[in-house]
Order: structure tokens, then sequence, then C-alpha cells
């Protein structure tokens, strides 16, 4: 194993850096948006904009319909785009799919600032609702295009450290945000939270930019029968010496013999069909979310008004950090041991946050320990469970429905996404603390489910993870699964030679050779 990862740390170039990391942008952008719009819902210029006048508290005010409205119906666009990022992606590309979200993004973001009104209750609320959709149809269009991208082109023994960067990203734009929240929460105009909203213009300027220099995927060329296009991308990507040396060439011949008939792109009835079925269920059933978008609204709501843009601030550093050691453990320790992790403390700290909370009188040091509970459930949502489940929708399906497979679980992510949103202001309202009995019963359940379900795909080839899916899952002994001998090691064929038998003579973890048949 070691010398695998030896070996796959040798494939490391700065092109490969960059096309993985660059467009992660993306991801910038959705954390933005959520933790954005979060602070908007309680600026008081956006307030005086869109809301109603509430003569007992002499301020401005948003009802639970309004705010559910603007809250839940972004993620119909989110939805529309994790649906339709698959085959778009198996169409086009994704370096096309890149520019397609970039201009959608820019076109939603306009429709938000321009909604604005010029004076009290003069906001056009119908029409910053539709400018959340459209930006929310660019976010679907990211995380399935992203994630598809960096797994097709990153060697396995660090796939996990790069997708799940991508909740690095997510919190760097959730502390931008929040930043920029607090510093404009006093704003009694438009021009405090539009100044918001604009904000995110740079994302997609930044996107079209760095997609000028990435190559395509060479998996995405291999479907199109492009194959000659396909070792001129991997010899972008790969060190000088593989190219001169035929490695290249050698990696996408492997590559498509491993794959076989899943070369080509398949039908959506083929999620349902054999192994795929079990695989697609694996994919939609992980998720949830809270804490990003409601975070100030809470605190408001709960006695923590002085310090409701403060907190949130704190929270996203956290969170932030929390993803560092995430992309160490996910390659370590593994997919199954890390969502363990980060599932047991989730249900522990919301325990702890409704326990305390349901308490009628709460000294300092309750009320603190409130608060440090909501804050260390979002770090341990961000050691694991808030990024995994996108590696894990990039690795379980094979090549032939992978990006339908991730756009239906993130589209069906979504729909629940829609729900949580709709109904949390409602349920905050309605029992306040008691929401942690909510969210930590759904942790736990999240854990017996990856305890007695979910495989480990760490350390694994895309084209051996096909392998795990074709024996019953013992949840007891999760990686003993056979080795398929694709002639794959880390996603560069060692050598490149064969016997002429159909075998690849490759290295095993003791360094001597074996011949291994192709699946």
């Amino acid at each position: 194993m070691a010398n695998k990862r030896l070996a796959s740390r040798s494939l490391v170039t700065p092109m490969l850096l960059f096309s993985c990391f660059c467009l992660l942008v993306g991801d910038i952008l959705f954390g933005y948006d959520t933790a954005s719009f979060g602070g908007i819902l309680a600026n008081p210029g956006f307030l005086k904009q869109f809301g109603e006048y509430d003569p007992s508290t002499q301020s401005y005010t948003l009802d639970s319909v309004h705010t559910s409205l603007m809250s839940s119906l972004p993620f119909l666009g989110k939805f529309l785009g994790c649906f339709i990022a698959g085959p778009a992606i198996e169409r086009f590309g994704h370096r096309v799919v890149f520019f397609g979200l970039s201009i959608v993004s820019f076109i939603g973001i306009i429709i938000e600032m321009t909604a604005a009104g010029t004076g009290e209750g003069s906001g056009r609320f119908a029409q910053f609702v539709i400018g959340r959709i459209i930006v929310y149809i660019s976010v679907g269009l990211v995380e399935v295009d992203v994630t598809t991208y960096q797994a097709e082109i990153v060697p396995a023994s660090f796939r996990g450290l790069v997708i799940v960067s991508l909740q690095l990203f997510l919190n760097a734009g959730t502390v931008v945000a929040t930043g920029v929240n607090k510093g404009l929460s006093t704003s009694t105009d438009s021009v405090g939270w539009r100044t918001v909203t604009g904000i995110q213009l740079v994302f997609p300027v930044l996107i079209v930019f760095f997609t000028l220099f990435i190559p395509s995927s060479p998996r995405w060329l291999l479907s199109k029968d492009r194959e000659d296009e396909a070792i001129v991308a991997l010899r972008r990507i790969r060190p000088k010496a593989d190219a001169i040396e035929g490695n290249c060439e050698a990696e996408i011949q492997a590559i498509k013999e491993a794959l076989q008939e899943h070369v080509r792109k398949g039908p959506w009835l083929d999620l349902l069909r054999g192994p795929n079925f079990r695989r697609t269920m694996l994919v939609i059933t992980t998720g949830q979310a809270f804490v990003s978008t409601y975070q100030t609204t809470f605190y408001k709501q709960n006695g923590y008004a002085a310090k409701a843009f403060i907190y949130p601030v704190i929270n996203s550093c956290l969170g932030f950090f929390a993803v560092l050691p995430a992309m160490y453990m996910v390659d370590k320790f593994g997919r199954r041991n890390t969502l363990f992790i980060t599932f047991f403390f989730q249900g522990l700290f919301m325990f702890l946050l409704a326990g305390i909370g349901e308490m009628a009188y709460k000294s300092s040091t309750e009320s603190d320990t409130i608060v440090a509970a909501f804050m260390l459930y979002y770090f341990s949502y961000n050691l694991g469970g808030a990024s995994i489940p996108y590696l894990l929708g990039t690795e379980i399906p094979n090549a032939a429905i992978r990006e339908k497979t991730q756009s239906l679980g993130t589209s069906w992510n979504v729909l629940w996404a829609f729900v949580t949103n709709f109904a949390i202001p409602y349920i905050i309202n309605n029992i306040h603390f008691q929401v942690g009995w909510v969210f930590g019963s759904i942790s736990i359940l999240a854990l017996i489910f990856t305890f007695f379900f979910l495989p480990e795909t760490k350390d694994r080839a895309l084209e051996e993870i096909d392998a795990i899916f074709e024996v019953r899952f013992n949840p007891f002994n999760p990686v003993a699964t056979p080795y398929t001998g694709v002639g794959l090691n880390d996603g560069r064929l060692e050598g490149g030679k064969t016997d002429g038998s159909g075998s690849n003579k490759i290295d095993d973890d003791n360094g001597s050779k074996q011949d291994v048949t192709h699946v």
C-alpha cells in the first residue's frame, strides 16, 4: 500500500493540482450564497424592503411563510441543476458545463440585485425569489460537475482529500459571507444587502477564466471514442516522463480494458438494474442541512440577538478548520470510519443542545454551553458528514452512469433540503431548542445506516470499485472484496506491458510482480 501511495504521489503535477482546485471557486459561490442569505434575512435594509412593520416591536419583520418561500424555493432550482447536470456533462463534457453554469449564475445574481425597490415595502419579492432559483440552478450544476471531474482525473490514494476539499472551499465562502454580513448588518437601505449579493458576481467570472486552461476529462473523451484526445488530455496532467515513456497511452488502454462495456454512457434505467440498484440507493441516502442557512435566525430567536451576527463568523471559521483534518482522515482512516466519528459527535452535540435548551432557567454557563454545542455540531458536520457524500457519489457508481447517478443523488438530497428549509422556520418558532432532538436523531440513524450498508472504497481505482458491488456486503468485514486486477496501479498502468495473454504485470504491495487478468 505504501508503494502505491508513493507511486500515486509521483503523478502529482502543477496542472493536475490546478485542474483539481481552481474550479472549486464554484463551491465558494455555494457557501457564500447560503451563508450570505442567512444574514440578509436579518439585515435591516432587506427587512425594510421585503418585510412588514410590526408596531409592537417597532421594526420590520418577515413572517414564516415568506421566510420559508425565500429559503426553500431556490432548492427547486438546485434540483433542476443537479438533475440536468449528468446528461449535460455526458453530452457536452465538464468544460462546457462550467461555462454554462457561469452564465446562469451571472443572470440570477443580476435578477436578485435588481429586485430592490425605492422605499419601505417596495422590494419585488417574486423577482428576488426567481433570481435565487436561477442562482441555485448553477449551484446544482457545480455540485455534480466539480466532483465528477475531480474523481475522473485524480489518483485513488488521494481522491478523498481532493473531493472532500470542496467543503473547505464551501466554508471559505461561508467565512467571507458571514464577515460581509457582519460589516453591513446595520445598513438600513438596499445598498447593504445588494452589496452582499453582488459580491457573488466575482465567482462565475473566475470559473470562466479558469475553465479556459483545464483539460477535458480523459475518461469522458473515451466515452466519446476520442482516444487520441484522451491521451493528449492525460499528458497535460501527468509528469513529462510519463508522456515520453508512453505511460499515458498505456494508462488509457488499461482504463478501456477495465471498463469494457462501461466505456460508453448508459441509459437512466441502468441505475436500477443489477448491482447498480444498490449503488444508486447508497448515493441517494446521504446528507442533511440546518446550520448554514438558519444559524443567524436561530440565535436571534433564542436569546442571543446581541451576537447573532458574531457567532456565525466564529461558526464558519470552525467549519473551515474542521475540513483540514477531514481531508487527511478520509484517505488515512477511510470513508466509513470518518463518517462514524462525524455522525456520533453530530448526534451528541445536538442532543446536548436540546437537553440544556429545554431548561426553563439557564445560567450564563448553560447558555454558553448551548452556543458551544451548536458550534461543535457544525464542526463535527464539517469533519465528514458534509463532504463525504459528494465523494461517495463520484466513487460508487460505475463509469457508464456516474454522472446520472450523481445527478439523481444530489437531486434527491435537494428535495429533502427543500422540505427541511421550508419546515425549519416553523420548527424553530414552535419547538425552539428541541430542534436538536430532530437533527441529533437523524445523525444517529445515519451512523447506523453507514455501518450496515456502506462498503469502504478508499485506495480503490474507480474501475476497481465495480468488484465491491459484485459480492454480498458484510458490515463486519467491509473491505474483504476480491482484487479484480483491472491492470491499474492507482490510476496508472505500471510499465504498460502485457505478456500477450490479456494479463498485465503490476506491482503488489511488496514490490514483487504478479499476473493480473482484466475483468
